[in-house]
Parts: structure tokens; C-alpha cells; sequence
């Protein structure tokens, strides 16, 4: 005797009753072999019964959507309890009808297409994105997949469906896209306002140097010419106006090359940030005679970058730390590097200068902010800005830690893109 038992997705039968090996006695009497059939039969049954409920089960307690339609007139035989609560339907007013006694036609056809393409073609149809009209949840979004149940002639008996609601996923999606084009029209009108901008102080930058140099060209000529006329105020109010001159003239040259670093093309090319270093330090030797400086440069990588743009973040850098540290005795300064766990390098400068206050290190990046006096250190606060526009383009981040009269120190990192890696990045794409 045998029951018939679903396997994958074809109907077998598996034997409820059965001997191996010797057979039975002929001689056994008719009561015994009754007895031993209805046992049998039993066993059977419970354990039919026992794998029923276990399957139940499983299907009852899937998060999702699980029906089973008839192949002939595709009016559904079994309906799970998530499908219930999706749908709004219970199973009583589910089973024995159809798409079309539930759904709009539109969506009732669409189904039921979906399930005929599903049964000719006999195997499993994958419906990433599906509509439903819900009875108390309205619209919703589903994932479906659909396979055909067979019988044993390899013929389609039952449509089985799986359906998962993704309309939440959907919907964080779009609000995900909206935001990304959100993000990105103000980025284009942020890089057009900057563009503006810059072509706008280049212009201001330009047309202010030929007064400057008027100004500038005759207070030295009524400087010399009045130096025995006028009496000490008035020599030292000319002396204030051409030093302003000039400091109006660094200031406009600053700026200029603060609007060029955001507009200049960048040359990618391999750079030896330590030959960089020391090359800079020799350049600012007028800086340091007659000082006491404790150098400790530290071995740096080779990076790919563009060598003039790094070599003007150094130049700022390591004249800042030699500037907020000449009222120091002996002034240290350090220039080494470090590997964060991304594979950024972080390269540093630190001294031990009149440093900063920490609530301030917001600004200290920003076009024309100081904050010293000007009597104190000269300077026009455009250098470190230049330094994060220059890191900025290299893909790279700038920031600063420092503490008042104990010293700072600057770092700015670069990506992961040592010489010996890009050149193998080289390599591949020409491979």
C-alpha cells in the first residue's frame, strides 16, 4: 500500500509497508497478516499525518506571502496566514476563486498571464517587481517567484507562489534616489557658484595690481624725494602706507594663486614627497639662519600627485611652523607620515610654536583667517587654505591639533595610491 508524497516539485509515492530479505511464511495464518496490514496502516497514516502538520507549519510561519493554484482554472486551493494579512482576504474567502474575483482587471490579467507563461514553459518565472491592490494596505510592491507543481506524467497539477512585500525597500529607494539627484543639482550649482567665484577674484586680483603698483611706486618716490621735509609723524605715515602697499600686494598675489589651484589643470605624475621636503627646507634657508632648529624629518613615501601643488602644501606648512615658532629658543619641528587603517597616508608637520585654541580650529583652514594678530606673525590667511584646496584635489582630507603655547601640528592625508600601486594600476589597464 503507498500514499502519494510531494518531493521537489514532481508527486511520488513513497512504500508504507514492505520485507527485505527472507520472505514471509506462507503458512501464517489470514488474522495475523490483517493485523500486520491494519498496523501498518496506521504507521502510515500517522506519519502522513505528522509530516502534514510539519509542513503545514513551515508554510504558516514564512514572513511571506505562500499560495498554491490549480493549473486547470488557476482558482487557489492554499493560502498562507502572511498572505492573509497582506492581501486582507482569509483563506475561506481566498479558496476556490481566482485573480479576477479580487483584483482590478488590469492586475488580474497581468497575474494570471504571468501564471500561464509559468505552466507552458514548466519551470520557475522570477518577477522582481509586481503591483497589488491590497483590501486595507492599498498599493503594495511585491518580489514573486512561481514554479510549476508536477504529477507524475510530468505534467503541470499545481502553480506554486512565493511572494515577499518589498514596498518598503521601494520606497527607501526612491526617497535614496531623490536625495543622490538632490545632491547632486546642488553640487553642480555649488561648482558653478565657486567657478563664478573664482573667475570673479581672479578678475578683482588682476585689475587691483596696476593701481597697487602706482600706489605703491609713488609713495616710494615722495618718500625720497619729501625725506627731508616732513617731520617724524608724517615720515611714519608714509612708511605705514607703503608697507600697506606691499602687504595689499602679497595679499592680491596670495589670492591669485588661491583662485589658480582650483582652476589649473593637475599633472599626475610620481612624486618624492622626502626629495620634496628637503628641497623646500632648502628654500626657506634665508628663514632659518641664525636660529637654533631641531629638524627630524622622517623618511615619506613616493605618492602620485601633481609635484608643484605638493610642493606649494609644504612650502606653506613647513613655513608656517617656522614662523609660529621664532619665539622659541630652540624650535623643533617634525615631518614624518602614517598609514591609517584604510590605506590613506596621513603626512604631518608639527612644531612646538605658540600653537592654537582648539575652538577655533574651524577656521583655520578658511580664506583670510587669522588667528593671531598681524602685529605678531605676518601673513595674508590664505596659505592653509591653499593647503586643503590642494589636498582636496588630490582626494585627500586637512585637519589640526595644537593647544596655546604648546605647539600644533598639520596633516593632510592622501589616498591609498603609493607610486608602487599605481603603477601597477598602470600596468593592469594597459594589460
Amino acid at each position: 500500500m503507498s500514499y502519494p508524497l510531494k518531493i521537489g516539485i514532481v508527486a511520488k509515492t513513497v512504500p508504507t509497508s514492505g520485507y527485505f530479505g527472507v520472505p514471509p511464511c506462507p503458512s501464517k495464518s489470514k488474522r495475523s497478516m490483517r493485523r500486520r496490514d491494519i498496523t501498518d496502516r496506521k504507521w502510515a497514516e500517522k506519519e502522513t499525518e505528522e509530516a502534514r502538520a510539519f509542513l503545514d507549519s513551515v508554510v504558516e510561519n514564512i514572513p511571506n506571502m505562500i499560495f498554491v493554484k490549480e493549473a486547470k482554472d488557476l482558482r487557489f486551493i492554499r493560502f498562507n496566514e502572511a498572505g492573509e494579512e497582506l492581501l486582507g482576504y482569509s483563506r475561506e474567502e481566498l479558496i476556490g476563486k481566482n485573480d479576477y474575483d479580487f483584483f482590478p482587471k488590469e492586475e488580474a490579467e497581468f497575474f494570471t498571464a504571468k501564471d500561464r507563461e509559468v505552466l507552458k514553459k514548466g519551470e520557475l518565472l522570477d518577477i522582481p517587481q509586481e503591483s497589488v491592490k491590497t483590501r486595507y494596505k492599498g498599493e503594495r510592491i511585491l518580489h514573486t517567484k512561481k514554479i510549476p507543481i508536477l504529477d507524475q506524467t510530468g505534467q503541470p497539477k499545481y502553480l506554486l507562489g512565493i511572494s515577499e512585500d518589498i514596498t518598503e525597500s521601494k520606497e527607501a529607494e526612491e526617497r535614496i534616489k531623490r536625495l543622490n539627484e538632490a545632491l547632486k543639482e546642488h553640487a553642480q550649482q555649488l561648482a558653478a557658484a565657486n567657478k563664478e567665484l573664482e573667475a570673479f577674484s581672479y578678475s578683482v586680483s588682476h585689475d587691483l595690481r596696476a593701481p597697487l603698483r602706482h600706489m605703491d611706486g609713488f609713495a616710494e618716490l615722495l618718500q625720497k624725494n619729501t625725506v627731508q621735509l616732513l617731520d617724524e609723524r608724517n615720515r611714519h605715515y608714509l612708511t605705514v602706507i607703503l608697507e600697506s602697499a606691499k602687504q595689499m600686494g602679497r595679499l592680491i598675489d596670495d589670492l591669485l594663486v588661491f583662485s589658480r589651484m582650483g582652476r589649473a589643470e593637475m599633472l599626475n605624475s610620481s612624486v618624492n614627497l622626502y626629495q620634496l621636503v628637503k628641497e623646500v627646507i632648502q628654500g626657506l634657508k634665508p628663514d632659518t639662519e641664525g636660529r637654533d632648529i631641531a629638524w627630524q624629518v622622517s623618511p615619506l613615501p613616493k605618492v602620485a600627485g601633481d609635484p608643484s601643488m605638493l610642493r606649494l602644501v609644504f612650502m606653506n606648512l613647513i613655513s608656517n611652523a617656522l614662523k609660529y615658532t621664532r619665539t622659541r629658543p630652540q624650535a623643533r619641528i617634525e615631518i614624518g607620515h602614517y598609514s591609517e587603517p584604510t590605506g590613506e597616508l596621513v603626512v604631518f608637520v608639527r612644531d612646538n610654536g605658540v600653537g592654537f585654541d582648539m575652538q577655533y580650529k574651524e577656521k583655520l583652514f578658511g580664506v583670510f583667517q587669522r588667528l593671531h594678530k598681524a602685529e605678531e606673525f605676518e601673513g595674508t590667511g590664505i596659505g592653509l587654505a591653499n593647503v586643503r584646496r590642494i589636498v582636496q584635489r588630490h582626494g585627500g582630507k586637512t585637519w589640526a591639533d595644537g593647544n596655546v603655547d604648546e605647539g600644533a601640528a598639520f596633516y593632510f592625508s592622501l589616498p591609498n595610491q603609493t607610486e608602487e600601486k599605481n603603477e601597477r594600476a598602470k600596468a593592469h589597464s594597459i594589460s
